[in-house]
């Protein structure tokens, strides 16, 4: 759970932006016309199906969080979006919708809501501009629509509210669906009521089960053995990060057997926390209980703001240099 949080908040420091002109109506495949405020309605309706997680944040909370001053200020240097493109994350970015998949890897397709200037980042991201990570803004064009990437991290300016992010094959995926004029939900029930009305500021639904890969990982761990489900909230209050939820399991024997290993990690990080320290690396971990009922196990956790903060920071360091070609 904690490795895919990180994930998701790396993965919403990309998120993208766009406009006040007309807004269009696009001609599907079928011939049938698909408008703006179709696409505006329903972000969970733009993410494919299949997916082995969804994470939902309302970034204005999170930025006004002393967490999300830090995600911040990673968004600000890291986002795959020219300084000319009139793009303030503090100001334009409402809420992200992230898709996890393996579709041709580690996939993922994310939807932002917000209200964006279209033309200044279409006059920015011109070819000859660079994102802050130093790498050039590449214009292409797939399913009608203008797609911008940079080192396989890219953006689609769908409405003024609405903006696709991800990778190469998660925006095409997604483009794709929005061509054939099938903006409709996929999103599995048991995972659509926390979602599509979520009350708390972070929200994700994970299967371990459908997928073959989330399903050959679930052996890796001692709380994931038998894992089918898992479902978490969260919000960015002190000490910074925290997150409660419940996991489903085969049945009661794996239940014990995860509560057991979720309680058990907090005990070995701080077991070792002194080498880690030696290292310059502190542990984020500040609360973590899990208790099982019957064949699923409810768990909180709590994450240090600060030292979160510095490991997507340190993380950055290390992509960064991949995707610049070093």
């Amino acid at each position: 759970m904690r490795l895919a949080l990180l994930v998701a908040l790396t993965i919403a420091l990309l998120a993208v932006t766009g406009c006040h002109r007309e807004e269009v109506i696009v001609k599907t495949t079928d011939g049938r016309k698909l408008r703006a405020e179709d696409i505006d309605r329903d972000p969970l309706a733009l993410l494919p199906g299949g997916a082995i997680g969804i994470v939902y944040f309302d970034a204005q909370k999170l930025y006004a969080s002393p967490f999300g001053q830090g995600v911040l200020q990673l968004a600000q240097r890291h986002a795959p979006v020219p300084e000319a493109a009139n793009y303030d994350p503090q100001r334009d970015l409402h809420r992200l919708y992230v898709g996890f998949y393996s579709m041709q890897g580690a996939d993922f397709a994310g939807v932002a809501t917000g209200g964006f200037d279209q033309e200044a980042i279409e006059a920015a991201a011109d070819g000859t501009q660079v994102t802050p990570m130093g790498v050039a803004v590449v214009k292409s064009t797939y399913a009608g629509r203008k797609l911008y990437t940079a080192a396989n991290l890219g953006f689609v300016v769908l409405t003024s509210h609405t903006v696709l992010f991800g990778n190469e094959t998660g925006i095409r995926r997604t483009l794709d669906r929005i061509e054939r004029g099938t903006v409709a939900r996929e999103v599995p029930d048991w995972a659509l009521d926390l979602l599509e009305r979520p009350e708390a500021p972070m929200a994700a639904a994970f299967d371990m089960e459908s997928n073959p890969v989330s399903a050959a990982a679930r052996d890796r761990l001692p709380f994931t053995v038998g894992l089918q489900r898992a479902r978490v909230v969260g919000n960015f209050e002190p000490p910074g990060i925290n997150m409660a939820g419940t996991a489903s399991y085969a049945d009661a024997a794996s239940a014990q057997q995860g509560a057991a290993g979720i309680n058990n990690l907090q005990a070995t990080v701080r077991q070792w926390s002194w080498a880690a320290a030696l290292l310059g690396i502190q542990q984020p971990i500040r609360q973590l209980q899990a208790q099982p009922i019957g064949d699923r196990v409810d768990f909180v956790i709590g994450l240090d703001a600060a030292v979160v903060t510095a490991m997507l920071d340190q993380a950055s360091k290390v992509v960064a240099p991949a995707t610049t070609g070093g």
